[in-house]
């Protein structure tokens, strides 16, 4: 397993996973490159992979017992919950990003556009007020029927 840290997170998606998670001193590695590269292709989003490498790095110290020798002791259990806490922050990040605004049929041209891209998911239904079949027991019921 290897590890590296360029010092730059804008550079490459490895080390802004790192950077995210405070995995960035070369004497105490936390996470290798092989753990953060199968995170980036599990999810394809630095904040989300941070954020499971942040539970991942929790699991090891969940492993792990308090210990306490003469006036020194490790408490293995308060980096299990801020590992868990960092790994909700994260991901509470990721998923508050902002929807960008989408004004459909500006022009009809782009309505049009929009309506023929087959590949687009569709925002809203695309029902009308006439189109709720559960009210009525058929058609012929309708009160609206004369209207249509």
């Amino acid at each position: 397993m290897t590890w590296s840290y360029s010092g730059n997170p804008s550079n490459s998606t490895q080390d802004a996973v790192r950077f995210l998670v405070g995995d960035t001193d070369t004497n105490d590695q936390l996470i290798s490159n092989e753990e953060i590269a199968y995170f980036v292709s599990e999810f394809n989003n630095a904040r989300r992979s941070a954020s499971e490498a942040a539970r991942a790095i929790a699991a090891k110290y969940a492993r792990l017992m308090n210990r306490s020798i003469g006036g020194l002791s490790a408490d293995f259990s308060a980096k299990y919950r801020q590992y868990l806490e960092l790994a909700d922050s994260l991901l509470s990040k990721e998923e508050m990003k902002p929807v960008a605004l989408f004004i459909s049929g500006y022009t009809k041209s782009a309505k049009e556009a929009v309506e023929l891209d087959s590949d687009r998911e569709s925002t809203f239904s695309r029902k009308g007020i006439m189109d709720n079949k559960r009210s009525y027991p058929s058609d012929d019921a309708s009160p609206y029927r004369d209207l249509a």
